[in-house]
């Protein structure tokens, strides 16, 4: 085998590694359940959320937004997690599929133990998914959800 053929099955081989690197058996879905409000002034959001800010007030259309709870559970494919911010708003996730890029979920979301919304979403690894809830006192609920 000549030199270069040996450092192209290295390259190849330390690619591969990486790729199925990336799927990681130990990734987690991260759900926050924020309120988003138009207040004046503006109030700095709470530092969990100052990496949303801006998206969520290009989205939203609200210039504060407060944390009213958020929690983290494994997902792998063929498991189920509730995901529980607050005792009012919760969300039941089963991860359907798990490619090297994406997650494909089914999401319950629940309010006061009532199904709100179902639905089946791939979404990406650090790559935030807002989902818009009900209006709820002087704002509207907004779920993050987030693979890490």
């Amino acid at each position: 085998m000549t030199k270069r053929r040996r450092a192209t099955g290295w390259w190849m081989a330390l690619a591969l590694l990486a790729i199925t690197g990336c799927a990681r058996a130990e990734d987690s879905i991260w759900a926050a359940l924020v309120l988003g409000t138009n207040e004046h002034p503006p109030k700095p959001p709470p530092k969990e959320l100052a990496h949303y800010a801006a998206g969520l007030q290009t989205v939203f259309g609200y210039n504060t937004f407060y944390l009213l709870g958020d929690r983290s559970k494994k997902i792998r494919k063929g498991s189920e997690a509730w995901i529980v911010p607050t005792k009012q708003v919760f969300l039941k996730v089963r991860c359907l599929d798990r490619s090297v890029s994406s997650y494909t979920v089914h999401l319950e979301l629940y309010v006061k133990k009532q199904l709100v919304v179902t639905s089946e979403v791939k979404f990406a690894r650090n790559v935030p998914l807002y989902i818009r809830g009900p209006a709820w006192g002087r704002g509207r609920l907004v779920f993050i959800l987030e693979v890490r």
